[in-house]
């Protein structure tokens, strides 16, 4: 699959998950704490390249990539480069772009040992939940394999391919820029 379909692919899996999730608040009742952010500030996020993937033609196409890139090699810690405390919008700079992983966090179900759905959440959105009122609406919850299996289809090995998140967002930048530079010393 070209790589232009592929980034559109991954916006259309993430407008499918935006509705399932909108949906899911709703029945739940369940928020992000105000002004938390937490979850942006824990080390050793893992993410798949094809998630970023959209994140990085967006820094292509507004000439932003090289200063991501550079931000990323000067990190000393392993929290996300995207990470703004002053953002407006969940403490991320690119949060349209944001990966699976930013978008599933909070509100999504993964499957236990015994086979039960469970939240994959924080301890602020866990010690909202009613038990009684949240009990049918994990039934809603969008599940985590199921988003991530639909990414698996359209890129298998960009889509395995997990590392930190900088390295994630570092090599979907590169696979971005070379693919378009290349592109256009062809096209010239």
């Amino acid at each position: 699959m070209y790589l232009l379909n592929k980034i559109k692919a991954v916006n259309k899996v993430y407008e499918q998950l935006e509705k399932h999730n909108s949906n899911f608040r709703i029945k739940s009742c369940l928020f992000c704490k105000p002004d938390c952010g937490e979850c942006c500030l824990t080390n050793h996020i893992e993410a798949t390249v094809l998630e970023f993937l959209p994140a990085a033609y967006n820094l292509y196409l507004s000439c932003e990539y090289e200063s991501i890139l550079e931000a990323i090699d000067n990190k000393i810690d392993e929290i996300c480069v995207f990470y703004n405390p002053f953002s407006r919008e969940g403490f991320c700079s690119d949060y349209n772009n944001r990966g699976m992983v930013c978008r599933l966090f909070g509100f999504a179900a993964k499957t236990n040992k015994k086979n039960e759905k469970v939240l994959a959440t924080c301890k602020h959105i866990k010690s909202l939940i009613q038990p009684e009122k949240f009990k049918s609406s994990i039934l809603y919850a969008p599940e985590m394999s199921s988003y991530y299996m639909k990414l698996y289809c359209i890129d298998p090995w960009l889509a395995t391919l997990h590392m930190p998140i900088n390295k994630s967002i570092r090599k979907a930048i590169e696979i971005v820029a070379m693919h378009f530079q290349y592109k256009k010393k062809k096209m010239a």
